[in-house]
């Protein structure tokens, strides 16, 4: 089943906490996440995800950005210029609190990926994402396609939380790379994880 991070109860509450009083000062906006690594690969696929059909499929807030948390997982390279990366994504929407990202939704993307290098460039030519309740399963096995090692990862990736270290990665890359004054990142319920 595909999962959501947030329910929408706790999208709501962390809506009103979050909204300026009468007289406050509105939300900090913050800029968009631009991919800051040196592969190309995940350069072209984070740029496509970047965009407004899957950023905006979770609640935002004006102001708010999606950081990726990337969970690439294997990758076949053709002597033709073409791959195909198996990874699962999570988009994550964060609003800016005092010197915290707060979370304020999110979810799971696994993914399999094709990109072709034109020119130089690679570019992604096809994606296709697992469905929702039965199909989410039936399309992991189908990508893993009797890997059962790329099937245990896909399922691993589906735990946001085993997989804190790549999320505090991309977190702290684009705090610095954006100059921002954020030391930690919040989810709903948890205590802030800090970047330092």
């Amino acid at each position: 089943m595909k999962r959501i991070l947030v329910l929408l109860l706790a999208c709501l509450l962390l809506a009103s906490s979050a909204a300026p009083a009468s007289g406050e000062p509105a939300a900090e906006i913050l800029p968009a996440y631009t991919y800051t690594g040196e592969d190309p690969l995940e350069e072209a696929i984070l740029s496509v995800l970047q965009t407004e059909d899957y950023a905006g499929r979770y609640y935002t807030e004006p102001g708010s950005v999606m950081i990726p948390c990337p969970l690439f997982l294997k990758t076949e390279m053709t002597g033709d210029g073409r791959a195909t990366v198996y990874c699962s994504v999570w988009l994550m929407n964060y609003v800016k609190q005092g010197t915290t990202l707060v979370n304020i939704s999110g979810g799971e993307n696994p993914l399999v990926i094709t990109l072709e290098k034109t020119d130089g460039v690679w570019q992604v030519t096809a994606l296709e994402e697992a469905g929702e309740g039965d199909d989410y399963y039936e399309d992991i096995a189908r990508f893993a396609g009797g890997d059962e090692e790329l099937e245990n990862k896909y399922h691993e990736a589906a735990d946001l939380m085993a997989n804190e270290e790549t999320r505090t990665r991309y977190i702290r890359a684009y705090v610095k790379a954006n100059g921002l004054d954020i030391t930690a990142y919040q989810d709903y319920g948890w205590d802030p994880v800090e970047l330092n």
